[in-house]
This record gives structure tokens, C-alpha cells and sequence, in this order.
């Protein structure tokens, strides 16, 4: 991801600069009230926030590169004034400060923006993780954790909205004979080839997953137990036979599956339970 990516996903850009720009009116009224209003005070509390801003958005280097050209800038009218034209008589605590405050406050506007940075790469890093954990590596399909873990909550939601949910089992009956014919590499390609099939007659909304080398579940949201026999049907037809690209070059392998279904109601348990009978019903299938 680019780092102008990231600035586009990042929103606390936009509420650091709303914060600062709140506070800079707070400014505005509580000079604006005062009866000795210091406009030199009220500008460089401007160019405070200002600078700050600059360092929030674009890091502390270019941040301090401008309190450094504020500083000399500001630095040279008073000495302006105290050389040249006298309008100030002695260099006062509230005069000098701005040349400390500024660079200071730009420096610590611009660490904030990296420790933010630093948390949202951190948070993006984990959440490839968390993808990486709960996904089979050869088919894209969540692993057998990642797919127990969301039909858990797709069982959840469908209690508490009274939804129907079903569940396909597919056991592949001919994988141990797969291997010894074409290898491990050869038997990873016949998966992998599977599962793409089985992702291209399938819904974006229907959730996949690895559950053993030889098993994969399908969960189907707001679906029931008719929807999920003809989900069944499907796979029974188009899985059957499938091109596949070996070594050796393409050839079509003959699937030999059975198909379970199940619906799950509130009488199941747990995700377990609902698998369980799905495979049951696996079982009973003769194709």
C-alpha cells in the first residue's frame, strides 16, 4: 500500500486539522474579548497552529523546515523592533517564547502523526495476519478455524433474525488414489482446480472453507434445506468432471463426492453439531 493510499485511509488527518482549526477560533474569541488585544500574540498563536498542521499532515522534517523559516522570520522583526524602529522596548517572556514554541510544537505534531502511523501500519499488519490464519494458503478458502469461527456467527445472526441457514459438506471419496497417481503437487492442483470450480458456481454471499484435505464446507445464508439440495445438485453436476493443468499437461479428472446438507435450526448447539449432521447426511449420499 502506497502512502498516499494510507493518507486517504487514514481520518485523523481530517480531525486533527478540525481540532486545531476549533482551537485556533477558541483563540480568536478569547482575544477578540479582551480589552488589551495583542494582535502579535493573537497571528503567532495562529502560526502556531498553522505550523502545526503543516507537521501533522506532511511529517516532523518539513514541519520543523517551517518553524526554522518562522522562527527566523519572526526573529527578525523583533529585531526590527528593538534596532531599528524601538517599537519594542525589552524582549518580554511572551515575545521570546515563540521562538521555542514553535519548532517544539511542530516537532511534537509531527511524532503524534508517526505514532498514528506507526499504530495503523500495525493494525493493517494484523489484520493480514488474521487473513493469513484463518485462510487455506493453496485454495484462498478460509481454513478449518476461520470456517468454524464464521458459522458460529452466520448461525448467530441467522437465530437472531430468523433466517434460514444451511450447510454443504463435500467429501471427495477419490483423493487418497489422486495422490498416489500424480504426487502431492499433482493432488494440490487437482484441489486447487476444484475449488475454483466450486467458487465459480457458488454465491459471493456462500462462504467456503478448507475442513480437511479431503472435505470442504459451504455455508449458505438464507437458504434452506430445499435451496441447499439443489445447491447440492449443482455441485454433483459440475464437479464431476474437471481439466486440470499437470506436469504432464491438461487432463479432465473424474471426482468421485458425496454431498451433505443440513439446515441448522435452534435445536443445534454449535457449529460443531451442525457439521456433524451435514457430514451424517455426506454419508448416506451415493452420488
Amino acid at each position: 500500500m502506497s502512502e498516499r493510499d494510507k493518507r486517504g485511509k487514514r481520518q485523523d488527518y481530517v480531525w486533527f486539522n478540525l481540532i486545531m482549526i476549533v482551537w485556533l477560533g477558541v483563540l480568536a474569541l478569547v482575544f477578540a474579548a479582551s480589552y488589551n488585544i495583542n494582535y502579535m500574540q493573537f497571528i503567532m498563536a495562529g502560526v502556531l497552529v498553522i505550523n502545526m498542521i503543516f507537521a501533522y499532515n506532511f511529517g516532523v522534517l518539513r514541519g520543523l523546515i517551517l518553524a526554522l523559516i518562522l522562527v527566523f522570520a519572526y526573529g527578525s522583526y523583533m529585531l526590527y523592533g528593538v534596532i531599528i524602529t524601538g517599537e519594542i522596548a525589552e524582549l518580554q517572556v511572551e515575545l521570546v517564547m515563540w521562538l521555542f514554541v514553535l519548532p517544539v510544537g511542530a516537532y511534537l505534531a509531527g511524532q503524534m502523526s508517526q505514532y498514528i502511523s506507526f499504530l495503523f501500519w500495525q493494525s493493517d499488519e494484523y489484520r493480514v495476519l488474521q487473513e493469513k490464519i484463518t485462510q487455506d494458503d493453496l485454495t484462498g478458502f478460509l481454513n478449518k478455524r476461520g470456517f468454524f469461527e464464521t458459522l458460529e456467527r452466520e448461525m448467530e445472526r441467522a437465530k437472531r433474525f430468523k433466517d434460514p441457514l444451511s450447510l454443504v459438506v463435500i467429501k471427495i471419496a477419490n483423493l487418497p488414489e489422486m495422490r498416489a497417481v500424480y504426487g502431492e503437487k499433482g493432488a494440490n492442483s487437482i484441489i486447487k482446480a476444484l475449488s475454483k470450480q466450486i467458487d465459480s458456481i457458488m454465491r459471493t454471499i456462500d462462504i467456503k472453507g478448507i475442513l480437511e484435505p479431503d472435505t470442504i464446507g459451504i455455508i449458505l445464508p438464507e437458504t434452506d434445506i430445499n435451496g441447499a439440495r439443489v445447491v447440492a445438485e449443482k455441485l454433483h453436476n459440475s464437479v464431476e468432471l474437471i481439466k486440470v493443468d499437470l506436469q504432464k499437461g491438461r487432463r479432465m479428472i473424474r471426482f468421485r463426492i458425496s454431498v451433505g446438507i443440513a439446515q441448522y435450526t435452534e435445536v443445534i448447539p454449535d457449529a460443531y453439531a451442525l457439521y456433524g449432521r451435514a457430514l451424517e447426511d455426506a454419508g448416506r449420499d451415493v452420488g
